[in-house]
């Protein structure tokens, strides 16, 4: 608020300078068609465009962390965390795993087991969860996180981790689709 009300005393004072100034013809006439409404709003915008908070974001065009572009099993993808660093993501494999017959016992016949690698490639501690995934059938039907050997780690900036997430699959497909937040992996059985 101070900054309008300086911004326009400014204005005004500029504007009372240049009516009382006496001159030459060409400067009343440059003057009276100077618009103070303009320069008003000018200055208005100004200070908004000042005092409006930055963007929590970065925008990030390189191609290579395209999120549209879908990895193959077993290649990695780098991402940029939340925090702002950056981490490296791999789907290291696909398999199904009939559960253990006794607890596990998956709905539909089996559970797609994912292996995953992370690695901070940042300096701040991130926190890892199978919950970060999504599996997709070849129907594109999302499986359900099981909480078999539920995989959570904390990953200190430089170092990586592997993990195992198990989903229970809804349709039995030779095809699926691995998702950690906006990256994709392809794969079939």
């Amino acid at each position: 608020m101070k900054k309008i009300i300086g911004v326009l005393s400014c204005l005004f004072v500029v504007a009372f300078i240049a009516g009382c100034s006496t001159s030459n013809e060409a400067e009343v006439e440059e003057s009276s068609s100077y618009n103070l409404d303009d320069a008003f709003e000018k200055a208005k915008q100004q200070v908004a465009d000042e005092e409006s908070p930055e963007p929590d974001f970065e925008d990030v065009s390189d191609n290579s962390m395209d999120s549209n572009v879908s990895a193959s099993i077993g290649q990695s993808q780098p991402l940029k965390s939340e925090s702002g660093d950056m981490i490296d993501v791999k789907i290291d494999s696909v398999e199904k795993d009939a559960g253990d017959g006794d607890y596990y016992v998956p709905e539909n016949g089996y559970y797609a087991k994912v292996t995953f690698t992370v690695t901070n490639l940042g300096d701040n501690p991130f926190e890892v969860t199978a919950h970060q995934l999504d599996f997709y059938d070849g129907d594109n039907m999302k499986g359900e996180l099981n909480s078999r050997d539920f995989y959570s780690e904390t990953i200190q900036g430089g170092k990586s981790a592997t993990g195992v997430a198990y989903f229970d699959i809804k349709n039995d497909t030779p095809n699926y689709e691995v998702y950690f937040a906006d990256a994709s992996w392809t794969g079939s059985y």
